[in-house]
């Protein structure tokens, strides 16, 4: 990984789901476009009332969903997400706040009969705000992040071809 990208190592906690998808054509800039229409629309009422209760913390909010034109480059956004970096098969998004710094890592691999996608999430609370934070908000993360994953290589996998997810 060049300099400029995050290390593991600064980054206590992390996970990492994948999935594979039939196409096999597929970089980084075409996982950001799946990435941001994959949220379910019960995400953006939660990340509503995420936004709300933050804001009281003098958190950073953001809407979820995206609007308008995608900005497909570093420092552009996806939501609240900002693009951190766009290689050909690796992007990274995040923030930085008080509680907490996240990124999360999209990437895709070429394999037998198509790509593997890789979504991981990488989170460093500064505080025991922060851990309290994470832990909070791990259960929905976690089934969110599937999710998003699952629809994002079903979506990946339909395009351009009639081809489904395995």
């Amino acid at each position: 990984m060049p300099d400029s990208l995050p290390q593991a190592a600064h980054y206590p906690f992390r996970d990492m789901h994948q999935a594979h998808c039939r196409r096999a054509d597929l970089g980084a800039a075409q996982l950001l476009t799946a990435f941001s229409t994959a949220a379910p629309g019960w995400a953006a009422t939660l990340m509503a009332w995420r936004n709300r209760l933050a804001a009281r913390f003098g958190l950073k909010t953001g809407p979820m969903q995206q609007s308008g034109t995608l900005s497909l480059q570093p420092g552009g956004h996806i939501g609240m997400f900002r693009i951190m970096h766009l290689g050909p098969q690796l992007a990274v998004l995040g923030e930085d706040d008080r509680h907490l710094d996240f990124r999360i890592l999209l990437s895709v691999s070429p394999e037998a009969g198509g790509s593997r996608l890789q979504v991981e999430t990488w989170v460093r609370p500064h505080h025991w705000g922060g851990w309290l934070y994470l832990a909070l908000v791990l259960p929905v993360h976690w089934l969110l992040s599937k999710l998003m994953l699952r629809r994002m290589a079903q979506r990946l996998g339909e395009s351009g071809s009639s081809r489904q997810l395995r």
